[in-house]
């Protein structure tokens, strides 16, 4: 038991070295971090339901959002989650980006009700990405820890992060998805 224990304290370690070389630029921390996680990103990929290339593509995006967002992970400690948590919205991303296309090429495609129902879905999450990003960047973190990410984090590890207590983080989630909401209305009704 104390062996494992202290073997998921090292790799946890290594996480943060790792982190730390990458965002230095070190090209030989970034071959030993997707040795380590590549892996990892392709079984997420492949559970979501993503056929072999497909999860070599997400493992390809998850790379370039990594490589763009490694400075907001802010416990490098945390790198494996993070990953895995890119992962799997990148994987659905494909999906849904696929979908439409097989959908297409039906030949009942436009009298078919689930090809409005998917078209439907796209614009709705076109949507809702267009308003998630408009909201507050503190909203944006508190909603990907708690409704995002998988597993999502505990309300007292949001609130220790965020200097908050713990029983404020219900109410201030429950503001940010009614913004959420909000922005989506607006956005609904502009036709964007």
């Amino acid at each position: 038991m104390s062996h494992r224990r202290h073997d998921w304290t090292v790799d946890r370690q290594l996480d943060q070295e790792l982190v730390k070389a990458c965002r230095r630029g070190d090209e030989e921390a970034w071959v030993v971090l997707w040795r380590r996680y590549g892996p990892l990103v392709k079984s997420v990929s492949r559970r979501i339901g993503c056929d072999s290339e497909e999860a070599r593509d997400v493992l390809q995006r998850v790379a370039l959002v990594a490589l763009e967002k490694l400075d907001s992970l802010r416990d490098p400690k945390k790198l494996a989650p993070w990953l895995a948590g890119i992962a799997r919205f990148q994987s659905f991303e494909i999906i849904r980006e696929r979908r439409p296309a097989a959908l297409l090429q039906e030949d009942t495609a436009v009298s078919n009700p689930r090809y409005d129902d998917e078209m439907v879905r796209t614009e709705d999450l076109a949507r809702l990405r267009q308003a998630f990003a408009q909201l507050e960047e503190r909203c944006q973190r508190l909603l990907q820890r708690l409704m995002l990410k998988e597993p999502p984090d505990s309300y007292q590890d949001v609130a220790r992060d965020e200097n908050l207590s713990a029983t404020s983080i219900g109410p201030i989630r429950l503001r940010c998805m009614k913004r959420l909401g909000k922005l989506i209305e607006k956005l609904s009704r502009s036709g964007s």
